[in-house]
């Protein structure tokens, strides 16, 4: 059986879904990535295609982020759809 690489787990969906989420943000901001430098919304996006260590941290906050939604009460989901 053939091994799979880190870079192949990370699915395509997953992939696509950060991009898109990427790719609402505005394309003169750039985006600080610890201590591995500052990156416009284009070079996170070829990154995140890549799967390199960049990329990777990306996914990893995007997913973390979204995860976190879940964990959130449903009155209050309720409450902010209202206040909108």
């Amino acid at each position: 059986m053939e091994e799979k690489n880190e870079a192949q787990i990370i699915s395509e969906d997953i992939v696509n879904l950060v991009i898109a989420r990427l790719e609402t943000i505005p394309s003169n901001v750039e985006i600080s990535v610890g201590g591995d430098g500052s990156f416009t919304v284009s070079e996170l996006i070829e990154k995140v295609k890549k799967r390199d260590d960049i990329g990777k941290k990306m996914i990893e906050v995007q997913l973390a982020y979204l995860r976190s939604l879940g964990k959130l009460p449903t009155q209050e989901l309720q409450d902010a759809a209202t206040a909108n």
